[in-house]
């Protein structure tokens, strides 16, 4: 996965905010997933197919936070949520 990469929500989960946080049930894994605002708001960015830099980019409109910080971040979550078969990417 890099910056050009376009990432999409499994179709299959289920997903609640409690809070600020965001839980998100995988039936396939029998998982819960839990995440605190910005993976929230990640989460909710790619409700439609979206790029890694476009996330990026509305991140750092939204949150004080260094652009290599966020680029970091952002691949590592993503990334792992593709590893737990919660996204697609092309």
């Amino acid at each position: 996965m890099d910056m050009t990469t376009v990432v999409k929500r499994h179709p299959s989960l289920l997903g609640s905010q409690i809070n600020d946080d965001l839980v998100l049930f995988s039936a396939e894994r029998g998982m819960y997933y839990g995440t605190q605002a910005v993976g929230g708001r990640i989460w909710s960015l790619i409700q439609a197919e979206a790029s890694v830099s476009g996330i990026c980019d509305q991140l750092l409109a939204e949150f004080s936070v260094e652009r290599e910080t966020c680029e970091r971040d952002v691949l590592e979550f993503l990334e792992h949520l593709e590893t737990e078969g919660l996204v697609m990417s092309r």
